[in-house]
């Protein structure tokens, strides 16, 4: 083996290959390390994950399934019709001390939670819609959600663990990409499922959702109840949410789900938010020549539904009102549907989808039965799978072979053989889409709503009641609402079903009151017997007593005089006060007749419970409510807010030129509901004019600049005019329990270019704020003395994605020091992001840096200025040679002229300059030498002086001899247009990066896909 050659300097190979290992591994560690660092970190996490819990990486397939199956939601009544289920979903409220609240919101805040609401409330929309937000990553959440049908409970002998097994155990359905075919099985939408399951729920990074409580078979109640307990007592930090019918729940998962929630129906700002996405979006879909705009569709059916209450009644579900628009845009030839009661309502229904081929014209290739053949089998159908024919039905899932036994008895009536059975079933299912296939391989089958089996059922027994009665005693719950559809058939006299409930127990009592309501014939004594017992007790506590009142004031708002008798009596009830007081106003509204509405007014004034009722009756209100702003009421002000439609918002936006009282409490109630878009869609075409006094100029003509429509737009008076108000207010006209102001109000008004409070942030909130980070990973070493603003807003940002509250509690700190009274209240409203980010902000400064002509372009897009900078930077340097040169010429010239051999001008000039050149030396020296001392040395402090002498003076000697070489006015020329250049470009480069740092639209770039709506489009 050859030797290697001696190296120089007498150097060793050793030596050297360690020195120049010692460079790569520090040239490595300057550029890799945090390379090496997150490569070690994602080993470490995959060969420990299965201990510690979920990793994200298990649910990328599973976040992805959920996002396809959730999107979107099958009509069901209506035939290969789906929708987006974000287009329409409009949030379910439940109601807390006469105000509105999200549930949506609440359920996040709980561990355990049973939501109930009538058919048809929405609540297995809100756990789809849940599954849907965080799928689609809208909804920040450490805990995985979990959807679980509890009917699978009736057919698998599965405990609640194992049926959330399944749930994530369940083949991925994705299909192949194009032109590829699945070779191998589908993949399971989580690996390891048992396994996962069991590490999530033990960490509490599971919210599982348990749908249809009621749904569950009688005989298997106690067994699910029993077991959703032992699990939830099993896994106490797991997040569980159970839906359940009210009138089917007794509060059978006390004590270990105390919290309940029962969903309130729409309100009228509900109904039209519903009606609005609905019209929206079935213009889209039928492309821009859509003959009815959205807006006057909604106007057209909200007239009608005002024209009937009952049906108004019906629509503040969102099951009915779903129906409603579908068959009012499915059937414009027949005009609005607007029925008398909720069965004739489904008999039209039902009766549209069987003769829907028919009257469109398909029925020879397509509709091979009758109608009314497909009628009567659905009808038998129903019975069977409500459970009346066999006591193993689970009121929802029906197989194959009942089908057919159910259809065997009825099919000599058509003068059908049994061949035609899987045709008629399939005739049924494929057309329309009232019987849904829900299981191929083990044949079994459900209608598309169980309220629609209800009502089938419920004709089915049109003329057996003994027959109906024997199986609601044998079973209540599954049967109470065949038996309120029963009665409300048209052509049967409901009294003698009626009666035989008087005798029974509380429940019974109730559904005879219900019955009353709903039925077209019934015997008025008796009727009035079962009222009149209600109604003596009246302000007694009971857990149903949102039904009764229902159900009294749906009798108080019927035409006759029984319902009249009634209205008379609770309308005494009412003006008495007291609890009894109290539940007839709640009645009164209930009724929704414009008399309750006059007498609710009448009473709102000095009884809180007649305000809550008569808010709750929504615009039928507004009227009464606008006398009483007019009149100088803030509360009457507070209560058209809480109504919150579009109409409601016009009669607030009136006020704003009013009295000063009323005027700033419509300001701020209008800022806070500016943010709907049927809001702010109206109040474009509301004209503020009439009611602005001549020469009135008390609006801030630029707040709304960025967001008008035109020039012309007459929202920017009245949205300046709602800013200047704002602007003005004291802390005693700010609304106690205003939120949601508007982000484009809040941040226009609240952080407008003015200076805010002067104060230090304390030093134990800024060590707060790193301590946090630092606890959630954040590795930098960083003293709290030291931060920057740049390093604020990177903690507050990484608190912010974990821990949002934390961030907000410490950006409202900043806050509290820096703005006061209104302005604080007003900034208090902002988004967490934007809040997060005004606070990174104003830690350490007073000001926002920002300018009036920043709000006004919000909307221009500025290019970086590359071109300009590159200019700039050469013209800098440019000009830095040529100072060089000239300074360089005057110190050589100086010392010529001392030596005499080039002399120019005075001898001191000269020696100004030298002996200032010197200085400058030694003071350099000097204070390198001196570096580690605590006070700067005299040498350095003359160097300084001496630099500025040395830089003063040379160019007196430096410029006159470069004239001398080039000509005075080549030099002048020269160096003017260096000077100039760099003068302008710099501006110019300064103006464009200073747009390109708008603060303004830094925030709301901050804010969410609405807020970027916003910078996107000036229409808001």
């Amino acid at each position: 083996m050859p030797e290697l050659p001696e190296l120089p300097f007498g150097l060793q190979y050793a030596a050297v290959g360690l020195f120049l290992l010692t460079v790569v591994a520090g040239v490595a560690q300057q550029f890799f390390s945090d390379w090496f660092q997150g490569a070690l970190t994602r080993v470490w996490r995959r060969m420990s994950g299965r201990r510690r819990g979920i990793r994200k990486d298990d649910w990328r397939r599973y976040r992805a399934w959920a996002l396809r199956t959730y999107s979107s939601v099958e009509l069901g009544f209506l035939q290969n019709v789906s929708v987006a289920l974000g287009e329409v979903y409009v949030p379910l409220q439940y109601e807390q001390d006469g105000r509105r609240v999200d549930v949506q919101r609440d359920l996040r805040t709980e561990l355990r939670t049973v939501v109930l609401g009538a058919a048809g409330a929405g609540k297995s929309m809100l756990l789809r819609h849940s599954m849907l937000r965080w799928a689609a990553g809208t909804e920040e959440s450490d805990r995985v959600p979990v959807l679980v049908e509890l009917t699978r409970y009736n057919r698998q002998e599965q405990s609640i663990r194992q049926l959330v097994v399944d749930a994530l155990n369940r083949p991925d359905d994705e299909p192949p990409g194009r032109g590829r075919q699945r070779r191998k099985p589908a993949p399971p939408l989580v690996p390891d499922a048992e396994e996962v399951t069991l590490l999530a729920l033990a960490h509490g990074q599971f919210c599982v959702f348990l749908d249809g409580l009621d749904e569950v078979v009688t005989d298997r109640r106690a067994d699910i109840v029993g077991d959703i307990k032992e699990f939830a007592e099993r896994y106490p930090t797991c997040q569980i949410v159970v839906t359940c019918r009210d009138a089917v729940y007794d509060g059978d998962l006390r004590p270990t789900f105390d919290r309940e929630i029962r969903v309130a129906g729409f309100d009228d700002a509900g109904i039209r938010h519903f009606l609005r996405l609905w019209f929206t979006r079935h213009r889209r879909l039928s492309g821009t020549e859509a003959p009815t705009d959205p807006r006057q569709a909604v106007e057209q059916l909200m007239a009608d539904l005002r024209g009937s209450p009952t049906v108004m009644r019906l629509a503040r579900s969102p099951l009915m009102l779903t129906m409603i628009a579908t068959l009012y845009e499915a059937d414009p030839g027949s005009g609005p549907m607007m029925p008398n009661s909720r069965a004739e309502f489904y008999e039209q229904a039902v009766d549209h989808l069987l003769r829907r081929d028919r009257d469109l014209g398909r029925h020879r290739s397509l509709a091979r039965y009758k109608a009314g053949h497909k009628l009567m089998a659905l009808r038998a159908v129903a019975l069977a799978a409500q459970g009346a024919t066999s006591e193993q039905a689970d009121q929802r899932v029906i197989s194959e072979e009942e089908i057919y036994a159910a259809l065997s008895r009825v099919l000599p009536r058509f003068r059908l053989d049994g061949k035609d059975l899987p045709h008629l079933v399939d005739e049924i299912i494929e057309r329309s889409g009232l019987l849904l296939r829900t299981d191929d391989n083990n044949l079994l089958y459900e209608f598309a709503h169980l309220t629609l089996q209800e009502y089938l059922a419920a004709v089915e027994l049109a003329d057996d009641p003994e027959r109906l009665l024997t199986l609601y005693s044998e079973n209540p719950k599954r049967w109470r609402e065949t038996v309120k559809l029963w009665c409300a058939g048209a052509n049967r006299d409901a009294s003698g079903l009626v009666r035989r409930f008087l005798g029974g127990n509380e429940r019974d009592q109730l559904l005879a009151l219900e019955c009353v309501a709903e039925a077209r014939q019934i015997d008025d004594r008796l009727a009035g017997y079962i009222v009149d017992g209600f109604l003596l007790h009246l302000g007694e506590s009971r857990t149903d007593k949102h039904l009764v009142l229902a159900a009294l004031g749906a009798v108080a708002g019927t035409a006759g005089p029984l319902g009249q008798r009634l209205f008379d009596q609770l309308r005494v009830a009412a003006a008495a006060g007291g609890p009894t007081g109290e539940d007839a106003a709640v009645a009164l509204a209930e009724s929704r007749r414009r008399e309750a509405i006059e007498a609710l007014s009448e009473l709102a004034e000095d009884s809180p419970a007649a305000r809550a009722a008569l808010r709750s009756t929504g615009e039928l209100a507004i009227p009464v409510l606008l006398d009483r702003a007019q009149a100088g009421s803030l509360v009457a002000v507070d209560d058209l807010a809480a109504i919150g439609t579009p109409a409601a918002a016009v009669a607030i936006a009136e006020q704003l030129w009013g009295a000063e009282p009323v005027a700033a409490r419509a300001a701020w109630r209008l800022a806070a509901l500016i943010g709907a878009p049927d809001v702010e869609n109206e109040l474009r075409h509301f004209n503020p004019g009439p009611f602005v006094r001549d020469g009135d100029r008390q609006w801030y003509d630029w707040l709304w600049a960025p967001f008008t429509v035109g020039a012309t737009d007459p929202m920017a008076r009245t949205m300046g005019r709602v800013g200047w108000l704002i602007d003005r207010s004291t802390a005693a006209d700010v609304p106690p329990d205003v939120e949601g102001v508007d982000v484009r109000l809040a941040l226009g008004i609240g952080a407008k270019p003015s200076p805010f409070k002067a104060g230090k942030v304390p030093a134990e909130v800024s060590e707060d704020l790193v301590a946090a980070a630092r606890r959630l990973g954040f590795r930098r070493r960083i003293a709290a003395v030291d931060l920057t603003p740049a390093d604020v807003e990177q903690l507050l940002d990484l608190i912010h994605g974990s821990e949002p509250e934390l961030a907000r509690r410490l950006a409202l700190t900043v806050l509290d020091l820096r703005a006061s009274d209104s302005r604080n209240a007003l900034l208090r409203q902002l988004p967490g992001p934007v809040l997060v980010g005004l606070a990174a902000r104003l830690w350490l400064s007073t000001s926002l840096g920002a300018e009036a002509r920043d709000w006004r372009t919000l909307h221009d897009r500025p290019e970086a200025p590359t071109v300009l900078t590159v200019c700039r930077k050469t013209a800098v340097t440019i000009g830095v040679l040529l100072g060089v040169a000239v300074v360089g010429i005057g110190v050589v010239r100086s010392v010529a002229t001392l030596t005499g051999s080039w002399v120019w001008g005075p001898l001191w000039l000269a020696l100004v300059v030298v002996l200032s050149l010197g200085a400058f030396i030694l003071g350099l020296v000097a204070m390198f030498a001196y570096s580690s001392a605590d006070d700067p040395p005299v040498l350095g402090i003359l160097g300084v002086l001496g630099a500025l002498a040395f830089l003063a003076t040379s160019p007196f000697i430096g410029v006159p001899t470069l004239a001398g070489w080039i000509g005075a006015f080549s030099t002048a020329f020269s160096l003017s247009a260096v000077a100039i250049a760099i003068a302008v470009l710099t501006t110019w480069t300064s103006r464009r990066e200073r747009a390109l740092r708008n603060p303004y639209r830094a925030l709301l770039q901050r804010h969410d896909a609405a807020a970027k709506g916003l910078l996107d489009s000036p229409a808001g």
